[in-house]
């Protein structure tokens, strides 16, 4: 908002004004920045990232790519997002992928931190839309994801424990997050990020 016009609106009373501007402004630019996100995931996900990150964590930054990028990385899903995760004086940080996976009948949202060396720093199931199978959530299980760089396989039942009542899901989140380290690695390749 211009300097002039706040003078303005100060000068002629209209304070109520400047601050009903000023409120509608903050929450046009959230949502501005959760774009495409539903409620929900993203108040989901600026909490994972606040406790993961801490006071590291100032912003994130949608990373969107050209044409010919896109030709060579494939998202698991066409609503997954990849961030830039920056600090207070706008450092990389890390990355958080969003992204969406199958379990039996309906898709989960997940998100897969990287640190800013694109290890695995975290895993986490953010919403769960099902009645079986959420044992994937447990913090136990996803520590399994941990320390896996960009590039690297992650084979289900070797590296990653598989979970009686929760198969397809267990299985399609391992699918899930090895395809995001190829994708990551095939970006870090380009240099993409």
């Amino acid at each position: 908002m211009p300097v002039l016009l706040i003078f303005q609106l100060i000068k002629h009373h209209k304070m109520k004004y400047f601050i009903l501007f000023f409120l509608l402004s903050f929450n046009f630019s959230f949502a501005v920045q959760n774009a495409n996100l539903p409620k929900n995931v993203a108040i989901k996900l600026e909490k994972v990232l606040k406790d993961h990150f801490k006071d590291s964590f100032k912003t994130k930054e949608k990373l969107s790519f050209e044409a010919d990028t896109k030709q060579h990385v494939k998202l698991n899903h066409e609503d997954d997002i990849l961030f830039k995760i920056k600090d207070i004086n706008s450092n990389t940080v890390g990355f958080a992928y969003l992204g969406k996976a199958k379990s039996k009948i309906d898709l989960f949202d997940y998100v897969v931190i990287f640190d800013k060396n694109l290890v695995i720093a975290q895993v986490k199931v953010i919403i769960y839309r099902e009645d079986h199978g959420h044992e994937i959530s447990s913090k136990r299980w996803l520590q399994q994801f941990l320390g896996f760089e960009k590039n690297q396989e992650i084979i289900y039942k070797k590296d990653i424990a598989g979970i009686s009542g929760a198969t397809i899901s267990a299985t399609s989140l391992t699918l899930a997050v090895n395809n995001v380290l190829k994708s990551v690695g095939k970006l870090y390749q380009l240099k993409k990020i």
